[in-house]
């Protein structure tokens, strides 16, 4: 089957999914609308009730303001000092100083009013002020003038100034007091009952829509913010609200905002909070003021229950049969073309990871197959092109390596004086160019050294050796260049006393005293260089942590690579051919190990190398076997401690 045949199959399966799409978007649409008409009908219940809730409001106010403005008016009888009407809320509803109306009652105050409501009678304070007295009267307000057991629902309180200490002015403060709480008295009765009867009918109104299917609460505020009537009963029950709730209450009091609506969790219930002021205006200026606000919580479930019935209704055979055909398609996608690319990828990594025997296996003949004859033969040329190129750097290496060793006999000989004397400026030019030929024996080296591996010549000859023994050689070769360097290196051997096992020796130590040089290389003068010896179970782990330059992140991936060096070290005056630690991995895997780096850029690289000290641990073929000890863990299993790159 052709691939444009199984490419109208997967444009049937994006048809299907396209469809499937669409209901979504019918669905969102149809839920959305849903949405709105809920929050609409809240609305329009919530308009209702305010029309009512907003006239009893404005009659509390009109009454509270004849009130005030009744004592107003007898706050400026001369001798009058002040005057306060306080509500059971503990709240002062009117007084002489408008400050305080509204806000709670002093604790001075308070602790009359406690007394005051104890004894149920009034009583008066006289204070002697020097040349006059100021006496202080305390008048319970009961609902049943006549029934001095009734409920308490306000407490008056006048304090007036006598002119002299003489008994008939203060016969004549008594009577101006007892003429003002007369005065005020009914008023003040009227006002706090018509309040609660107000209270009474909003609290009926709120319960009215305690059953609907959309409210959760219905909360009444004042201008204060205060709770005057809530479906739960609760007056404080917001006082611990999130400041957003809070602030959107105080917007909308404020005007910023018409109505206020914001998504809310509350009571492990998901609601519409829907904030809308109570206005009132002025007969006389025709100004409107906000007196409060109406808070409504509405149910989302109440709207999302039917979206999701929807669901249920449109999806309920539409899924059967989409089922159904993407299972089809799927099964076949998966065999025809996901399947093999597949395995197309998997070869392609490997491949990309160095492995060139890598080969497609493939049976069909259209394109997925035809791509497979094509891409064995990239690889067939691919191996026969790193072939050719292996041989030719082992050709020249060695080509190169004769010549190279002759050129540095004859530069030894001059150096020495062997051949005669050389001045200064000869012995200068010399040692450069003896230093510059060591560098080149050394690539040649490293060539050699890549292409044995690469060709399974890299000879290993596993022995029992101490390892600590390899660790101090590793140390003394640093002496000199650490010194010359101004570097410090250190030895931490936390692992105590290392039993002998099987290990190249002159391998291992090539592959150690290549990752010490590079961190001596790469840390600027001054720098430490730290190796640190653990045992971690069955292995051993070499840390070598360095304060150096550090590897760019993305540079540590392909670190181990052929060639290869981090870009912020190129522009150093360092040498390297990038073939060291592809050499140093090669020998650490070839002893059954891992290595890996963690590093920052700025800061500095640790290696870390952990080889196995149990012979069961080594790759097949390495192990003595005139040794028999047993494993406690897989070979294959990997330590989590970084990047792991081997």
């Amino acid at each position: 089957m052709k691939l444009g045949t199984k490419i109208n199959l997967v444009l049937v399966t994006v048809v299907v999914v396209i469809l499937t799409a669409a209901f979504g978007i019918i669905i969102n649409i149809q839920g959305k609308n849903l949405k709105d008409q809920v929050v609409n009908d809240a609305g329009i219940v919530t308009d209702i009730l305010r029309l009512d809730i907003e006239r009893m409001f404005s009659q509390i106010q009109k009454q509270e303001a004849r009130l005030q403005g009744n004592i107003d008016q007898v706050g400026r009888t001369p001798g009058v000092k002040y005057i306060t009407v306080n509500d059971v809320e503990n709240k002062y509803t009117s007084a002489t100083d408008h400050a305080i109306v509204g806000q709670k009652i002093n604790e001075t105050d308070l602790a009359v009013i406690a007394e005051l409501k104890k004894t149920r009678s009034r009583f008066d304070i006289k204070k002697d002020e020097g040349d006059f007295y100021e006496l202080e009267r305390h008048i319970p307000v009961f609902i049943n003038s006549e029934d001095p057991r009734s409920n308490i629902i306000s407490v008056i309180e006048i304090e007036v100034i006598t002119r002299s200490k003489s008994a008939a002015d203060v016969r004549e403060a008594e009577k101006l007091m007892q003429n003002i709480a007369l005065g005020i008295e009914e008023n003040t009765k009227a006002v706090i009952l018509a309040y609660n009867e107000d209270i009474v009918a909003l609290q009926r109104i709120v319960g009215s829509v305690a059953g609907s299917n959309f409210f959760n609460d219905f909360v009444i505020f004042n201008n204060q913010l205060e709770i005057i009537v809530n479906t739960s009963g609760r007056l404080n029950e917001f006082a611990n609200d999130p400041t957003e709730y809070k602030q959107l209450r105080e917007d909308v009091l404020a005007g910023k905002y018409p109505v206020g609506e914001i998504d809310r969790l509350y009571n492990d219930k998901a609601v519409i909070m829907r904030v809308v002021p109570m206005t009132s205006r002025n007969e006389k200026t025709g100004a409107v003021k906000i007196i409060g606000l109406i808070e409504v919580h509405i149910l989302k479930e109440s709207y999302e229950t039917r979206v999701n019935d929807l669901k249920v209704r449109m999806f309920g055979v539409g899924v059967v049969f989409t089922a159904t055909l993407v299972i089809v398609l799927a099964i076949i996608l998966e065999r025809e073309v996901v399947g093999p690319i597949r395995r197309y990828s998997d070869i392609a990594r490997k491949i990309a990871d160095g492995d060139l025997s890598q080969i497609v296996e493939h049976t069909s003949n259209d394109e997925i197959g035809q791509f497979g004859t094509v891409f064995n033969s990239m690889v067939k040329n691919l191996r026969e092109l790193d072939k050719l190129k292996s041989d030719f750097i082992s050709v020249a290496a060695h080509q190169l390596r004769t010549p190279l060793s002759g050129v540095k006999w004859v530069l030894k000989l001059l150096l020495d004086g062997d051949l005669g004397t050389v001045n200064d400026d000869q012995m200068g030019m010399l040692k450069r160019g003896y230093e510059t030929n060591e560098k080149m024996i050394q690539l040649v080296n490293d060539l050699l050294s890549v292409s044995r591996i690469e060709n399974g010549k890299f000879g290993y000859k596993f022995e029992r050796n101490d390892f600590m023994k390899l660790i101090n050689i590793l140390i003394e070769n640093t002496v000199l260049p650490s010194k010359e360097r101004n570097i410090k290196v250190r030895l931490e051997n936390r692992a105590g006393v290392i039993p002998e096992f099987l290990f190249d020796p002159e391998k291992l130590l090539i592959a150690l005293q290549n990752i010490v040089d590079n961190a001596m290389k790469y840390t600027l003068p001054g720098g430490e260089v730290t190796i640190i010896i653990e045992r971690q179970g069955d292995y051993i782990e070499v840390r070598v942590k360095d304060t150096g330059v550090g590897i760019p992140k993305a540079d540590i991936a392909k670190l181990f690579s052929k060639f290869f060096r981090a870009t912020n070290v190129i522009h150093l005056q360092t040498d390297g051919s990038g073939l060291g630690l592809f050499i140093v991995k090669s020998i650490i895997v070839r002893h059954g190990g891992q290595i890996w780096v963690d590093s920052e850029e700025g800061k500095g690289t640790t290696i870390t190398v952990v080889i196995p000290v149990i012979a069961g641990l080594l790759p097949k073929g390495e192990e003595d076997e005139e040794v028999s000890e047993n494993s406690t863990q897989a070979p294959s299993e990997k330590r989590d401690y970084g990047t792991i790159v081997s």
